[in-house]
């Protein structure tokens, strides 16, 4: 059984994941971070109003939900560098 990339999902699929991964956050900021206390310790936290955390984790999701979704080129390699030629001066 050969494994699906990221891209080849259905978008829905996709969305889901992305949703899923806000969910988590949402939560562990209600129920760690604001029920602990720790939100003193978070610099740009605020508590129960969108702040800076909350916005870094938006980005960081919706960065990692693009290029995921990106579909590769097939002369890409690896570290974006041209590939070798065989015959080489």
């Amino acid at each position: 059984m050969q494994r699906i990339a990221f891209y080849q999902l259905p978008l829905w699929v996709r969305l889901a994941a992305a949703l899923t991964l806000l969910n988590t956050w949402i939560l562990i900021a209600e129920f760690v971070i604001d029920r602990y206390g720790l939100d003193d310790y978070l610099p740009f936290y605020r508590y129960g109003d969108v702040c800076l955390w909350d916005i870094a984790v938006i980005l960081a999701i919706a960065v990692l939900f693009v290029r995921g979704s990106r579909i590769p080129r097939e002369n890409a390699t690896p570290g974006g560098k041209p590939p070798a030629s065989a015959g080489g001066p």
